[in-house]
């Protein structure tokens, strides 16, 4: 699809051949390019305001535009899957950098990312749903007469299914709290040590295709922080959407493009490409998976862009405790968490 760019921008780069992308179609023999123009994930539109360029870890310049129609800002024109491939190497998960993780398969980090997990769920009101879901009488209405209490004990515990769970963790959590809970990664180093170590169950697959997973299956589907490394967010949603019972529910996180990333432009903190394809706007997101048939239950923005650091002074502490929950109470952080729902009568 031909995009065009508005005249205040450079024009697009030029494509670079090479690899072809396995989840893309192409005839015998022909040789897909490793990045090409693209029209709007979210409205399809094909005219964009260029923002600025920014280079990746590797020194390969990219351009970010924001959609003239609904302002979904992407990295565009977009890498294909193997043109980003080589940026999840096992230093990803391994070695601190402002893309990766200090060591993402440690307890410390572990007990760090599921602190996170925690607070979204309570912020989202997801413990409330929880509790829904333990009631005889909701089982009944919405899973048939013949269902047992759930999480406690029952024939039928509640089916969860985290979308790109890299090592599990809240695979594992979930299944702590008496969930029938999977997950699925497509980075087979990252689930190797969830499958291994911590003995879970996580399908090694791209969800959008795998044949695993069927429709009205899940109670719930979780997506934390990983939409805006997909290639379609709209497809993303779509799956997610099919994949849950009606009734079920879907917690999701990314970054937010908003006051504080329009503020730092390409030196935000999430401005990592091509790692991260696509950034939202929290009425941007909402209003995708409410186009998809999601309906939004809440949501929060949290982020400050203060990050937790080894030996930070007392007045970058203090400056942390003072500004995390002003953009909080704001609703101007750089992350976000939404929860929705799949309606009963879809």
């Amino acid at each position: 699809m031909p995009t065009t760019f508005e005249a205040d921008g450079p024009a697009p780069m030029d494509a670079e051949a090479d690899a072809g992308d396995a989840n893309e179609s192409a005839n015998v023999g022909e040789e897909l390019p490793e990045i090409r123009d693209i029209g709007c994930d979210r409205c399809g539109g094909e005219t964009f305001r260029t923002l600025f360029r920014k280079a990746s870890s590797r020194g390969t310049e990219y351009q970010l535009v924001s959609c003239t129609h609904c302002d979904l800002v992407q990295v565009n024109p977009q890498p294909n899957a193997a043109a980003v491939a080589p940026y999840y190497g096992a230093e990803y998960f391994t070695k601190r950098t402002d893309r990766g993780y200090d060591n993402y398969f440690s307890p410390e980090l572990k007990a760090q990312i599921q602190k996170v997990y925690r607070q979204n769920l309570d912020d989202l009101g997801f413990f409330e749903y929880e509790e829904e879901l333990r009631s005889d009488s909701w089982l009944r209405e919405h899973l048939g007469a013949s269902a047992q209490p759930a999480l406690s004990g029952g024939d039928r515990r509640p089916a969860a299914l985290d979308l790109g769970c890299a090592a599990g963790y809240c695979v594992q959590y979930l299944a702590e709290r008496g969930w029938d809970s999977r997950g699925v990664e497509l980075s087979a180093a990252a689930a190797e040590y969830g499958i291994d170590e911590l003995g879970l169950d996580i399908i090694v697959d791209d969800f959008l295709n795998c044949a695993e997973l069927s429709a009205n299956r899940f109670d719930l589907i979780t997506l934390w922080a990983s939409i805006e490394h997909m290639h379609s967010p709209r497809a993303a949603l779509a799956r997610a959407y099919e994949l849950l019972r009606p009734g079920g529910r879907m917690i999701l996180s990314t970054c937010r493009y908003g006051v504080l990333a329009k503020l730092r432009g390409p030196e935000w903190r999430f401005m990592n490409v091509p790692e991260h394809l696509y950034f939202f706007s929290l009425s941007g997101l909402a209003g995708l998976a409410e186009e998809i048939g999601f309906r939004t239950h809440s949501s929060v923005s949290y982020g400050s862009g203060f990050t937790t650091k080894a030996n930070a002074s007392w007045l970058y502490r203090a400056a942390k405790r003072v500004a995390d929950p002003l953009v909080k109470r704001l609703h101007q952080g750089d992350m976000m968490a939404l929860h929705l729902v799949k309606p009963l009568s879809a």
